[in-house]
C-alpha cells in the first residue's frame, strides 16, 4: 500500500498506485494520478490532471500542474486545458516549477522519460521534453517550447517561447535560445552562436568515432559564418558531400526551421532524430 505521511493532503488517495510515497506537507489535488515506485518528497504541490509516471522522485518544494497567468481569459464555454504528464524516471529537483498545458488543442505539458530537472528549473506551459535530458540550475524552457533527446543544459540558460532545441545539444551558462538550436551542437552566448560539435556528449551515447567526425566536417560548412538561416543551396551541398543519418537529420531540422514563418522548428509527424 502507499505510504502517506499524516501530515501530508492527499485529496484522492485511490489515485495513487500502491507503493507511491508522500512525504509531510505536501498536497496532492483531487485529478492527480501516480503511478508505482514514485517518491513524493516532503512540501511538494501537485495540482490540475497532472498524471505522474512511474520512478519518480519529486523533491521539496517542487510545484507540478499550476495553472500559468494567461494573458486574457479562454473563450466562454471552453474546457479548462490544464494537462501535464510525467513520464517514467523523472527526478525533479528542489523548487522546480512543471506549468499545466494551456492549448485545449495540444497534449498539454509532457516531460518524456529520465530527465533531471535541477534546482529552480522552470518549464512553461504547453512545453515537450522528449527524453533523456539533463536541465541545470534555473534553466527555463519557454512555453510550447520543444527538447529533444539528450540534451543537456548549463545553469540560467533561457529557451524563448516556440524555440526547438535539438538532439543531443549543450547549452553553456547563461545561454539565450532565443530561436531553434541545430541538433548535435554546443552553443553559446545571447543570441546563440554554434561553437562545435558536441563531441563529449556524442561519445557517451554511443556515436561512432566516424560518425562524430563526419558531422565535425558537415558543421565547418554550414556554420562557418552562420548569421542566419543556412541558404538552400548550402545544405544540399552539405547532403551531397556527406553521407550518414546524423547529417540528414541536421539538414532536415534546419530546413524545418527555416520553413517556419516565425523561425520555429515544428517537428514532422513521427520523425524523430536517429
Amino acid at each position: 500500500m502507499s505510504v502517506i505521511s499524516p501530515k501530508a493532503i492527499v485529496e484522492n488517495p485511490s489515485g495513487l498506485a500502491q507503493d507511491v510515497q508522500v512525504g509531510p506537507f505536501a498536497y496532492i489535488g483531487p485529478e492527480v494520478l501516480i503511478e508505482a515506485g514514485t517518491e513524493v518528497c516532503n512540501n511538494v504541490t501537485i495540482i490540475g490532471r497532472t498524471r505522474i509516471g512511474p520512478r519518480c522522485r519529486l523533491f521539496p518544494g517542487c510545484v507540478i500542474g499550476s495553472r500559468p497567468a494567461e494573458p486574457q481569459a479562454p473563450p466562454a464555454g471552453a474546457a479548462p486545458a490544464v494537462e501535464c504528464t510525467l513520464g517514467a524516471g523523472n527526478f525533479v529537483r528542489e523548487h522546480v516549477c512543471i506549468e499545466a498545458g494551456l492549448d485545449a488543442s495540444g497534449g498539454g505539458t509532457l516531460i518524456g522519460e529520465n530527465n533531471l530537472l535541477m534546482v529552480g528549473c522552470c518549464v512553461c506551459a504547453d512545453a515537450v521534453l522528449d527524453g533523456q535530458g539533463i536541465f541545470a540550475n534555473f534553466t527555463r524552457v519557454g512555453r510550447q517550447a520543444r527538447i529533444e533527446k539528450y540534451v543537456r543544459t548549463s545553469g540560467l540558460t533561457h529557451i524563448a517561447d516556440y524555440a526547438t532545441v535539438g538532439a543531443y545539444t549543450f547549452t553553456t551558462g547563461y545561454a539565450g535560445i532565443d530561436r531553434d538550436a541545430p541538433p548535435y551542437a554546443i552553443v553559446q552566448g545571447l543570441p546563440f552562436r554554434v561553437r562545435s560539435v558536441n563531441s563529449e556528449n556524442l561519445r557517451r551515447c554511443g556515436f561512432e568515432a566516424k560518425a562524430i567526425e563526419t558531422l565535425k566536417k558537415a558543421f565547418r560548412l554550414i556554420f562557418a559564418d552562420w548569421e542566419s538561416q543556412p541558404p538552400p543551396g548550402l545544405l544540399t551541398q552539405v547532403l551531397k558531400n556527406f553521407d550518414g543519418e546524423h547529417v540528414r537529420y541536421l539538414v532536415e531540422f534546419l530546413r524545418r526551421s527555416g520553413a517556419s514563418p516565425v523561425g520555429r522548428c515544428r517537428q514532422a509527424a513521427g520523425q524523430t532524430p536517429p
